[in-house]
């Protein structure tokens, strides 16, 4: 029996489209998408864009959840430090009990391969699968945290072994926070896991506001796998790694990957133009479409 993935992202009313543009390239490019379902975590959204949300996700024909932040952390200790949309990869450990493997993926992602083949041959002892941060590999990125350059890895992309991490792990991604370490979620999963990582290739996580970088702005370790990247792009994150809510100047580029991720959006806008009226406005709406 094919191993199912359950696939991870966090959703707020301004990352919308960025979110739905990572679910519906997800889908688009998964050999087979019933073995595929998805947990978005998001900290209260408006009950029209809920219905917004829940009546796409219906018609890509996938099993998904909202899971609404406060809600599963009321009366939890550390539930005022974690509860943002940003934070649910350290619930991951505990949350997801009865999975094998849940994927994170970062809002803003344009999927171009299919993530079920990272679950091929993947180490039974690793506990966390993830890709090298173009950031941390910048020459002129000073080392940050725990791990070095070469070995940090971005949170774009994070694939947790469930069964391999312990309830103490699970227990730590929370504690930590008051580390207060910068990049705080993306620090405290390098530190816990960095004995335990299996690196995927770089093409599964190419930041495309660094896409036209020179090769040599890179640590040597690094460009060759940068290069291969470009040329063979996976998953290309938009984000802006200081801003993540901030996608301009990589969506603006004349490349191929920027091009397709703004037709990907443009429909999804009309898809949206479509569909909230009638949550907004019916019965009235239907009403006087059918007769006019």
């Amino acid at each position: 029996m094919k191993a199912h993935l359950t696939v991870a992202t966090g959703l707020d009313e301004n990352n919308l489209i960025p979110a739905l543009v990572t679910i519906q390239s997800t889908i688009s490019n998964a050999q087979d998408k019933s073995r595929l379902s998805f947990a978005l975590f998001h900290t209260g959204l408006d009950d029209h864009v809920k219905q917004l949300v829940k009546g796409l996700l219906n018609s890509y024909g996938v099993a998904f959840s909202l899971i609404n932040m406060p809600g599963i952390l009321s009366g939890f200790t550390y539930k005022d430090t974690i509860c943002t949309h940003r934070l649910y990869p350290l619930l991951i450990p505990q949350y997801f009990t009865s999975r094998n493997f849940v994927l994170s993926i970062g809002a803003g992602s344009l999927i171009r391969g299919d993530i079920l083949s990272l679950l091929s041959d993947f180490p039974t002892g690793a506990k966390i699968g993830a890709v090298r941060c173009m950031y941390h590999a910048l020459m002129d990125q000073p080392d940050s945290g725990p791990v070095r350059s070469e070995r940090h890895f971005s949170r774009n992309l994070l694939l947790f072994n469930r069964q391999a991490i312990s309830p103490e792990e699970g227990q730590a991604c929370i504690q930590l926070l008051d580390e207060e370490w910068p990049g705080r979620d993306e620090t405290i999963l390098n530190y816990l896991f960095r004995h335990a990582l299996h690196l995927f290739p770089q093409s599964w996580n190419l930041q495309m506001p660094l896409f036209q970088q020179p090769d040599e702005a890179f640590i040597p370790s690094i460009r060759t796998a940068i290069t291969s990247a470009r040329n063979n792009m996976n998953l290309g994150q938009f984000a802006s790694h200081l801003d993540p809510d901030d996608m301009t100047a990589a969506l603006e580029q004349t490349n191929i990957h920027a091009r397709d991720y703004r037709k990907i959006a443009a429909s999804l806008m009309r898809q949206i133009q479509d569909r909230m009226p009638p949550l907004l406005f019916d019965p009235i709406w239907t009403a006087l479409q059918n007769i006019t």
